[in-house]
């Protein structure tokens, strides 16, 4: 049993272009997870402000929640292996300007602010492209493998990446990260260029208004889709400031320093991969309600928890159980949304998930360093847990409605509930 389970769970790889597709994806977000570290700590290097950490995420991800439900329409009608080639290769622009301002020693915390928010214009179009991309190289019958499988590569990287930057860091500073990062960008294209995707978006004569109706229209008319992204909002709202504060932890609350701060993100990186594989195992949404809440109260649980630890040690075994819930949460979300969506609308619908998911962690993020600014990271992350265990448990409360709602929708389209 154990042993098909694992077999199931990497089912998409049998197909080769998505092979090629992941190794590349993983080779490329190691340097991205890397330019994060190394950009929030040189932020909070230069600045010493909680703050201004706030600001970093809020125009890094800022972008997203204006343009998400946009890009997911144009995601819908263009070619999405062009999209994401297109995207990825400004991204490598990015991080080369970034690595050369900060090798340089003329980098400014206005240069680092201007160029995350560019960061965050371009990455509101590639990652929905990305995320439907995928359906276009395995299908929907693999297309939960192959979800699950990107994200436990995502989250390995979260694992490596981190760790590596905080060596590097120490050793060398952060420009060498954003060096490595713009030079690994060149694998997602390697990968990109040699594949071909044999699906493409059907053409519409609809208006972009009437196709953003549309897609909103179905979000909210399915009390399980509903449900599923109010809880990715206040996640995002909520349980994802954590990022923003593990400078703070690890320098001044941990005494760790910037290898602290690599271990911190590493350990969040092997808990998501492993709720991110837990996902990839499932063979059917049974219970995917009631799972998507445990993976929430695992991360509030763990945010409290951390608040009052004060040693590196302990506080990396809670950000395991982090990253855990994270993972848990958002990979069956993103699943099951895009298993079931219409195909004709499912650039939309994931462009809703991300607009919850990528344009709300802002205000989180800015609202948390504006409080740890004046009373302190740990209780903010205690307030921020709380919230995210009492949205968990009300989740759970409704989940009898949600089940039947989840049979509905399931035994429509011809899929175990």
């Amino acid at each position: 049993m154990l042993a098909s389970r694992f077999a199931h769970a990497f089912r998409a790889l049998r197909h080769r272009p998505f092979r090629i597709y992941w190794i590349g994806q993983w080779l490329s977000v190691n340097g991205t997870w890397m330019q994060t570290t190394a950009q929030a700590w040189l932020i909070y290097r230069l600045t010493d402000s909680p703050l201004v950490l706030g600001i970093l995420s809020a125009v890094r991800f800022g972008p997203a929640l204006v343009g998400s439900p946009i890009a997911g329409v144009l995601t819908d009608r263009l070619p999405r292996r062009l999209v994401v080639l297109s995207t990825q290769s400004l991204s490598l622009m990015q991080a080369t300007l970034m690595a050369a301002l900060t090798l340089s020693g003329a980098v400014r915390v206005w240069q680092v602010l201007l160029l995350a928010f560019f960061q965050g214009i371009v990455d509101t179009l590639d990652t929905p492209a990305r995320q439907t991309l995928q359906v276009d190289i395995v299908g929907v019958e693999d297309l939960q493998s192959a979800v699950s499988l990107n994200a436990s590569a995502f989250n390995a990287a979260r694992m490596v990446g981190p760790a590596l930057a905080g060596v590097m860091v120490a050793a060398w500073g952060e420009g060498v990260c954003f060096a490595v990062n713009a030079f690994s960008y060149l694998a997602v294209l390697v990968a990109l260029l040699a594949i071909r995707t044999p699906r493409a978006p059907s053409p519409t004569s609809n208006s972009m208004r009437a196709e953003l109706a549309e897609g909103v229209s179905y979000a909210w008319g399915n009390v399980q889709v509903r449900t599923m992204l109010g809880g990715i909002a206040v996640t995002s709202v909520f349980g994802l400031s954590y990022t923003t504060l593990l400078p703070v932890f690890a320098r001044d609350v941990l005494h760790g320093g910037v290898r602290g701060f690599g271990v911190l993100m590493a350990s969040g990186g092997l808990g998501a991969m492993a709720g991110a594989l837990a996902a990839a195992a499932r063979r059917s949404w049974r219970h995917t309600g009631v799972i998507m809440a445990a993976g929430q109260g695992a991360l509030g649980l763990g945010l409290v928890a951390l608040a009052f630890t004060r040693t590196l040690a302990v506080a990396s075994v809670w950000m395991v159980v982090i990253g855990l819930g994270v993972a848990i949460q958002l990979s069956t979300t993103n699943g099951f949304l895009q298993t079931t969506a219409p195909p004709h609308m499912r650039g939309r619908v994931v462009s809703l998930y991300i607009w919850l998911f990528s344009g709300l962690s802002p205000v989180g993020g800015f609202a948390a360093g504006w409080i740890a600014e004046h009373a302190g990271a740990p209780w903010t992350a205690a307030g921020a847990g709380a919230v995210c265990t009492l949205a968990a448990v009300l989740t759970g409360g409704e989940m009898p409605l949600v089940r039947r709602a989840f049979g509905k929708l399931c035994g429509s389209a011809g899929r175990q509930p």
